[in-house]
């Protein structure tokens, strides 16, 4: 029995639409997995969310490190005794004319040569006192052991007072024990017995200052650092911090011979933040 038209129609409508009923749910399928997968990455996201950190946590993280580094000795070169070349002088020709022994010389009449007068007695004039200088000075001019220009320096020296305005920069024989002499000519160099490292304040850790800041001190011969020369500055506080870091160092003095001498040493301090 043939189909009609109609029945045709039926079958082929009922085909599609099981076709499209099971797109459908495939789509719902699909829809309900993307929306689960999210949600579950979302919730993950936010229990793994760190909590924000506060400034006193960042500063106990930071390391920070000094290498305190020293200026190498160079030994200075004995120069070879050059031997000395005597030179001959041709003797100058000496013309001797006749003496005529029938003159007698005539006869000099002696003086009586007064003594000479003794001066008076010295007055004992005072000697007039000397203005000690003590605390922290900036200079414009030449620095004291140095060669060139120190304008951007502090010059200080170990006193009693703290920030103290002093025109003037004078050094005088009391504040040291001992003379002053070139490193180059000493027997053994200073040695360090006690470093004492600047420390970072929160205004450098904050603006992450790093670099190098170059000083003068003058070692005495008790081991104490009498005066320092800042030579730059990395700014935020650094020039203040080695200045109170050198005052607080302690040497074994050079010698001359086994003899303590006062010299001028050259130092880096070296700022570096880790971490």
């Amino acid at each position: 029995m043939q189909k009609s038209s109609r029945d045709i129609l039926l079958e082929q409508y009922a085909k599609v639409d099981t076709n499209v009923k099971s797109e459908r749910s495939r789509f719902t399928v699909i829809v309900i997995f993307c929306f689960i997968l999210f949600g579950g990455l979302g919730v993950i996201l936010k229990i793994n969310n760190p909590p924000p950190v506060s400034l006193q946590d960042k500063l106990s993280k930071i390391k920070t490190s000094f290498v305190f580094e020293e200026k190498k000795q160079v030994q200075p070169q004995k120069e070879p005794v050059k031997p000395k070349v005597e030179e001959k002088k041709n003797k100058p020709v000496i013309k001797r004319e006749p003496i005529d022994l029938t003159k007698t010389p005539p006869v000099e009449k002696k003086t009586e040569e007064k003594p000479p007068e003794e001066p008076p007695p010295p007055q004992d004039v005072p000697p007039k006192p000397v203005r000690k200088v003590y605390g922290l000075r900036k200079v414009y001019s030449t620095g004291i052991g140095t060669s060139g220009e120190a304008q951007d320096a502090i010059i200080g020296k170990l006193g009693n007072t703290i920030n103290t305005e002093i025109d003037t920069f004078k050094a005088t024989a009391e504040e040291l024990r001992g003379r002053v002499v070139s490193v180059a000519t000493v027997t053994s160099p200073p040695v360090r017995k006690v470093l004492v490292k600047p420390e970072y304040t929160k205004e450098m850790l904050d603006n992450r200052v790093e670099g190098v800041v170059k000083v003068k001190i003058l070692i005495d011969t008790d081991g104490k650092v009498k005066k320092v020369i800042v030579l730059n500055d990395l700014g935020f506080g650094t020039k203040e911090k080695v200045y109170e870091a050198c005052l607080k160092l302690l040497f074994e003095p050079a010698k001359i011979n086994g003899e303590p001498v006062a010299v001028w040493e050259s130092f880096n301090f070296r700022f570096e933040i880790q971490g």
